[in-house]
């Protein structure tokens, strides 16, 4: 059965049994085949590991002898809030540490910045001459290109990872009700195929340019200078000073 007999069938068959929110649970299916599809199974896989579409539609018609007792939902949900002190905790640390990527990838642009236009703020960026400071400063603006990249598929992985927990959620609660459960959610990011084609490249790039930037500008420094420890040589730390 392909994605549209599959899809086609179980909204026939949720509207026979007049399932009020038939449109949510298809799009649901359809989100549920668009990523095992990139995961590459195919259309006639995932609609076999579904099963039928009427035992499907079937489990969303709520009776009262498909209702789970008061009782069960009550620890269901008493057991889903001890987990969630834990889950928020760590969404907590995921959201704090997503905050430094972001804050890092600031501070090497700023640092870029900086030395392609020769200054230093309060002092805190060491003397260099130009040429070699402007190097370091390609590197450097590479690094926060990388870190930026880092940091949108980190937010996706993090956003996604919230649903992945928010579905669990409601398949725990919907199970204790006696209610159908919905499929589950991956937990890593799905992005568009274009999107994360740019980052994969950009973040490549970046890296590349990064890596080759750097290791010029010692080179650069340590011929500019004179010495392989060019940091003395220029007084980083109170040797001598740059004339």
């Amino acid at each position: 059965m392909t994605r549209t007999e599959f899809l086609s069938k179980l909204a026939d068959e949720l509207r026979k049994n007049r399932i009020a929110d038939a449109d949510d649970i298809l799009s649901e299916y359809e989100q549920h085949f668009a990523f095992k599809m990139a995961d590459g199974f195919s259309e006639e896989e995932i609609a076999a590991r579904l099963g039928d579409p009427a035992e499907l539609a079937l489990q969303f018609e709520i009776t009262a002898q498909h209702k789970g007792s008061a009782g069960r939902k009550a620890a269901a949900i008493t057991g889903l809030c001890f987990i969630d002190i834990f889950a928020g905790s760590f969404f907590v640390l995921l959201i704090a540490w997503e905050i430094v990527m972001a804050v890092f990838s600031l501070c090497n642009a700023v640092i870029a910045g900086c030395l392609f236009i020769g200054t230093s703020p309060w002092s805190l960026i060491p003397q260099i001459p130009y040429f070699p400071g402007a190097v370091f400063g390609v590197s450097f603006a590479a690094l926060s290109i990388l870190t930026a990249t880092g940091c949108i598929y980190f937010a996706a992985f993090i956003r996604q990872l919230m649903r992945s927990y928010g579905r669990f959620h409601q398949n725990t609660i919907a199970a204790a009700s006696g209610n159908a459960v919905l499929p589950s959610l991956a937990i890593y990011p799905r992005l568009p195929a274009k999107v994360n084609r740019r980052i994969r490249s950009a973040a490549l790039i970046s890296l590349v340019i990064f890596a080759a930037c750097f290791v010029l500008g010692m080179i650069i420094s340590m011929i500019s200078s004179g010495a392989l420890e060019f940091w003395h040589a220029w007084g980083w730390f109170g040797y001598n000073g740059i004339n």
